[in-house]
Order: structure tokens, then C-alpha cells, then sequence
């Protein structure tokens, strides 16, 4: 007893190691950040007219809980998804049946759900609310609003707090707050335990991010934010580059990161795995000459929504675990 009692630090160190792994290695599980129809519900405090101002300014009045919502964004297909807003909407992304980049095509296709491919067809659907992106057609916004349709347009889509934020947003306007302070709580814990087995390892492995077109990303980039998230250094943002830029493979070269980060459909893991081993430049690196590539789908890394969190286990997974394990993720 006396033996336990001089080690039981020690010992409180390595459950909380075990119980981080395990919360890590738990997540190669069914994703579970859309819930069921059965977790539809209007929140209690969703008390209306309620007033929001979006990223270019636009104020906007909503009168009641919206019953019609209408999605032109991959992104706020997923957001309102993980609100438990899927019993409102009436139109979604043409985008959000496919596989290789949608997380919600099975809800979408459960529900039929038409694709909307311009605004003629959300007129079409008369709705309460429309969600667009920054990057939506100014012309095409316009054109809407020019309609009497209410038109929400979503950004901050390059930090880890602007998806939190997003979520928040689309909860309020469409009544749903609880749904999206418990889907806010589930990101933050996650996030949380991977950040806290980072912590044991005494490490600070440098991570660069190399697409099949030869983009990467440095400073205030979501992934940049993803890197941290897991206790790594960001190799680009490391050698002063800041957003998405296109590089040429013999920067990977002069870098020498430890560990390469790529993006693809799951079904062409291996194709892509062995022709960016192909070049030289990638194998002859550290990374490539130890076989640490970490492939992650394209749906999770290249998503702006709480599917992120996703792509920073399958992260976490990649460097800390061995290299026969990490290229499935």
C-alpha cells in the first residue's frame, strides 16, 4: 500500500496518458457530429424577432423560427446538419451529394433534398432564410435580396473560433441554440483531449501540408490552427508564410519536415501516397525517406465546419502513431 501510495502520481500521469489515447483512438468510430432526427428540437430560448448583422454587414430581421432554409454552401449544408436544423431545410449545395467532399450526403439524400444550382430555384422554394459564404456571387446575393429573400452570408472560415462562431450563428437564426452550444461543447472537448496527449509527449514535430496541386499552408490558416491543436509547428508558417500559396516540392526539400499532410478521396490514398513519393524532392526528405505521410480525406481537411475535428485526430493519429497506421484516416 505504502509502494502505491509513493507512486500514485506516476500512476495519475499514465492513466491520464491512456484515457487521451484512448479518446484519440475512439474516434476512428462513426463520426457523430450531425445528430439523428430524433435530436431535432426547438431550443427553449429560441424567442423571436431576433436580429443579426452578417460578415458584410447586412442587417437582418428575422420574425420567427424559420421553417424553410434553403443551403448554397457546402459548409452551411453541415453547419445546420449539426444544429439539428435538417427538419428546416428545403434546398441544399450542389455539392452536398458528393462523397469525396460532403459529410452530409446521406442525410441529404435521405431527405431528397433538389441540389440548388442558382437563385431562380431558391425562389422557387419561397424560404425563410438562405445561407451563402463570403466567396458566394455578390451578383447572385443581391439578386436574392432584391427578392424580399432573407439572406444570411457566412465567413471566418480559416480559424478553429470562426467555425465555433459560424455554428453559433446559424443555431440563433434558426432557433436551434441548444443543438449548437452542445455541438460547440463536443468540438471543444475533443479538441481538448487531443491537445492534452500532445502534451505527454514531450515533442514539437514539424508538419507541413503539400496538396496534389502543390498548394500549402502557412500563417492564419485553419490548418495552421489544426497544427497547434496538436502540438506540432507548422513547417510553412515556420519559414514566414501566411494563407494558401503555391509552392514548388523542392521547398519541401530545404525544409525537411518530419511529417507531409495530404489531402485526397479516400479510394485514392495510395495512388496519390506513391506519386508524391515519386518526386525526388518528397523522398529524399525526412518525411519521405521515413514513410510518415499522413493522408487525410479530403471532406475533413478541406471542410469549414465541425468536421474539422475529424482531420485534427486523424492528425494527432498520423504523428504520433506508427507509419503502417497512419495513412488510413
Amino acid at each position: 500500500m505504502n509502494r502505491i501510495r509513493r507512486h500514485a502520481p506516476e500512476l495519475t500521469t499514465l492513466l491520464a496518458i491512456a484515457v487521451a489515447v484512448l479518446a484519440i483512438e475512439v474516434r476512428r468510430a462513426r463520426i457523430s457530429l450531425s445528430p439523428l432526427p430524433s435530436a431535432w428540437s426547438i431550443s427553449a430560448e429560441a424567442k423571436y424577432p431576433r436580429s443579426m448583422v452578417d460578415s458584410s454587414g447586412n442587417e437582418l430581421v428575422i420574425s420567427q423560427r424559420p421553417k424553410r432554409v434553403v443551403s448554397q454552401t457546402l459548409g452551411s449544408d453541415e453547419l445546420l446538419f449539426g444544429v439539428c436544423a435538417g427538419d428546416q431545410i428545403v434546398g441544399a449545395s450542389t455539392a452536398a451529394l458528393d462523397e469525396r467532399y460532403s459529410n452530409v450526403a446521406d442525410q441529404v439524400r435521405a431527405r431528397k433534398l433538389p441540389l440548388i444550382k442558382n437563385s431562380e430555384q431558391v425562389v422557387e422554394l419561397s424560404p425563410d432564410i438562405v445561407f451563402v459564404a463570403s466567396y458566394s456571387s455578390a451578383e447572385e446575393v443581391e439578386l436574392l435580396r432584391s427578392t424580399g429573400v432573407a439572406v444570411f452570408r457566412l465567413s471566418n472560415f480559416d480559424h478553429l473560433d470562426g467555425i465555433m462562431s459560424n455554428i453559433r450563428a446559424v443555431g440563433y437564426a434558426t432557433g436551434d441554440d441548444s443543438c449548437a452550444t452542445k455541438l460547440i461543447d463536443e468540438m471543444k472537448d475533443r479538441i481538448a483531449a487531443v491537445g492534452r496527449y500532445a502534451e505527454t509527449r514531450y515533442l514539437r514535430p514539424r508538419v507541413m501540408l503539400y496538396g496534389t496541386s502543390g498548394y500549402t499552408q502557412g500563417a492564419n490558416t485553419l490548418f495552421d490552427d489544426m497544427v497547434h491543436a496538436v502540438g506540432a509547428c507548422n513547417v510553412a508558417a515556420e519559414h514566414g508564410v501566411s494563407g494558401s500559396t503555391r509552392i514548388s516540392a523542392e521547398a519541401i526539400s530545404l525544409w525537411q519536415p518530419d511529417f507531409l499532410v495530404i489531402g485526397a478521396p479516400r479510394e485514392d490514398f495510395d495512388k496519390v501516397k506513391q506519386a508524391m513519393l515519386s518526386n525526388p524532392a518528397i523522398a529524399n526528405s525526412p518525411a519521405g525517406r521515413a514513410g510518415r505521410i499522413i493522408m487525410i480525406e479530403d471532406r475533413y481537411i478541406l471542410c469549414v465546419s465541425q468536421y474539422i475535428v475529424p482531420a485534427i485526430e486523424g492528425l494527432a493519429r498520423g504523428i504520433y502513431s506508427s507509419p503502417s497506421e497512419n495513412s488510413q484516416i
